[in-house]
This record gives structure tokens, C-alpha cells and sequence, in this order.
């Protein structure tokens, strides 16, 4: 079981992604943050001790930083930032300052530079309107920023399962253990191991064209993730248009698993290629007088355009005819 969350105070007392028009209390974490008590379960042992550090620093160490001294670097738990989000989010703290300070960390190689270990959303809002960030600097130990940014999601608009996924999957690959990659992103083995089949049925530049899917859940995902592995099918040649590439993201998957699915259909077998027509011609003279020809299992008889007075008769006598053959063909199978 994953033990309680570490960051729970800080991340309470600062509230939603969202900038928001709130009283001048609650717009002062740090007035907040001394204030707010400290639950009972977390007086203890390690775990404590850091969430009491957590707080002592939001009572003193709230900045005023400028955004062009943060890397936005590390791992990434969404895809793009939205367009449309950021510019509300850009005219929201444009009309009532920033009230939800990013968290920062000492940048671990390069002197007087930080790192932002969450708030990408509001530090990109704060860039574009050319004003310091506020900002509180902890130093962190990479799986603590890894910890303080998962859980600072579930307290904010929560990412998309693939987002998770694909978050939990860079994790993997920088070498944090299972157990710290649960905490951060607050999932279950099970669920985390839902994850890595979805990483593995579908290559990350095909999750990344279908984009963070909203509302598209881990049941969608895993079943599309079996049906690629169960049959072994390439994503990478599965046909995509640009009028797929149009769709908001939800609808994108949705496009992807119907023609997924529609590689699974049965096919039908080709028709076998038409044999060229078979020219027929008299024995004496060599005069063509028709032809035959095989196709769509039918055999047809033609007659050459030019045999007028032949093709009459055998219209005439086309039945006897085929009864004649007919019969000499049962012949030869009963022989």
C-alpha cells in the first residue's frame, strides 16, 4: 500500500491549477501555510520530517524569480500545453496576478538556475506576459521532485491515462523504482502494469498523434492494446487521413481503434485473376472463329464477329451443343 501522501499540505493549501479571484486570505499561501494545522498522521518518522520541511519552507521562502533563470526541464506527465487553456490562464493572471506560486528546485549543475518541478502551465502564462514568477524553492532530490509533481497532479486537473502512462514509462526508462513511480502518479501494480502493455502494443509517435485523449480511460486503451497484440498488428500501418488528424483527441483514438478494428475483419478471398481469351480458329485456313474465355468461373464461348452466319447457328443449336459437350465431359470423368 502506498504510504500517505507526502506533499498533501502544501499541495491543499494551494488549491486548483486554475488562477482564480479568491479573498486576499486564502490568496496568501504563506499566511495559509502557517495557519493550516499538521495532521496527526504525519508527525512522525521521516515522512514527517519532510512534510514539516515542506512547510516551513511555503511560511518563508515564496519568490519573486525571473522565468528566463528556470529550466523546464525534466519529465513531462502531458503532452502539449493546450492553446486555448493557456491563453485564459495567461489573461487570468494578467487581470489578478499570479495566486498559486510554482515549485522550483536548485538546478543541480548549473549555479543561480532552477529547474521547475511543477507549474509548467503558469510559468509558460507568466513567460508570454513578461513578469517574475512566484515561486517557492525547495531543494528536492529527483525522486522527490518526482514525487512532488505526481502528486501535485492529483490535487489539479488530472492528466489523461495516456499522459500517465506515457510519464510512467519515462520514469522507467531514467531508472526509478516501481514502487516510486505508484507513488508519484498514485496508481496500483495492476493499474501501472496496464500502463507498460499499452506502451508496448503502441509506439509512442502513434500515442502522441492520438494526443491525451480526454475521457478516453485505461479499459479503451488496454482493450485496443490487446487486439494490436492479439493479432499482431503493425500501428504503424494502420491508415490514418488528414481529416483524422483534424479530430480533437478523443475522437483521433476513436478513429485509430475503428480501423484497427477493421484490420481485424475477415477478408474476403481475391478473385483469381481473368486468363486471357483463347483464340479459336478453323483448321483449314487458320480463319478465326471465335473465342474462349475463362472468368469470374464462367467459360464463355464468343464468336468472331465477322462469323455472322455461324454465330446464327449456333445460336440456334448453342444447347445441343453444351448438352454434347456436357455429356462427353461425364464421359471422360467416369473413365
Amino acid at each position: 500500500m502506498a504510504r500517505k501522501n507526502v506533499f498533501e499540505g502544501l499541495m491543499a493549501e494551494f488549491g486548483a491549477e486554475a488562477e482564480e479571484a479568491v479573498s486576499p486570505a486564502e490568496r496568501d499561501p504563506v499566511e495559509a501555510a502557517r495557519e493550516a494545522p499538521i495532521p496527526q498522521a504525519f508527525r512522525r518518522g521521516p515522512v514527517a520530517a519532510l512534510e514539516n520541511d515542506i512547510r516551513s519552507t511555503a511560511q518563508r521562502s515564496v519568490q519573486e524569480i525571473d522565468p528566463e533563470q528556470i529550466e523546464d526541464t525534466g519529465m513531462r506527465d502531458r503532452f502539449q500545453l493546450d492553446g486555448n487553456d493557456l491563453e485564459e490562464l495567461k489573461q487570468s493572471i494578467g487581470q489578478h496576478g499570479q495566486q498559486v506560486p510554482i515549485l522550483l528546485r536548485p538546478h543541480p549543475r548549473l549555479s543561480g538556475r532552477y529547474q521547475v518541478v511543477y507549474g509548467r502551465r503558469r510559468l509558460a502564462a507568466i513567460k508570454q506576459l513578461g513578469i517574475p514568477v512566484k515561486a517557492l524553492v525547495r531543494t528536492l532530490s529527483d525522486e522527490e521532485a518526482i514525487l512532488a509533481q505526481g502528486q501535485e497532479n492529483n490535487h489539479r486537473k488530472d492528466p489523461s491515462f495516456i499522459e500517465k502512462a506515457v510519464f510512467a514509462g519515462d520514469l522507467e526508462e531514467a531508472g526509478y523504482a516501481p514502487a516510486v513511480i505508484r507513488e508519484a502518479l498514485a496508481v496500483s501494480k495492476s493499474h501501472l502494469s496496464h500502463m507498460r502493455k499499452v506502451r508496448q502494443a503502441i509506439p509512442r509517435n502513434v500515442i502522441e498523434w492520438i494526443g491525451e485523449a480526454p475521457g478516453v480511460g485505461w479499459k479503451r486503451w488496454h482493450a485496443l492494446a490487446e487486439k494490436v497484440l492479439d493479432h499482431e498488428i503493425n500501428p504503424a500501418t494502420v491508415p490514418v487521413t488528414e481529416a483524422d488528424a483534424k479530430l480533437e483527441s478523443a475522437k483521433r483514438f476513436d478513429a485509430f481503434a475503428r480501423r484497427v478494428e477493421a484490420q481485424l475483419a475477415p477478408k474476403k478471398p481475391e478473385a483469381p485473376a481473368p486468363k486471357p481469351a483463347r483464340a479459336v480458329r478453323a483448321p483449314e485456313g487458320g480463319a478465326k472463329i471465335g473465342e474462349v474465355l475463362t472468368t469470374g468461373g464462367r467459360t464463355i464461348l464468343r464468336t468472331h464477329p465477322k462469323q455472322q452466319e455461324f454465330s446464327e447457328w449456333l445460336d440456334w443449336h448453342g444447347e445441343e451443343a453444351l448438352l454434347r459437350l456436357h455429356a462427353q465431359w461425364q464421359e471422360e470423368q467416369a473413365s
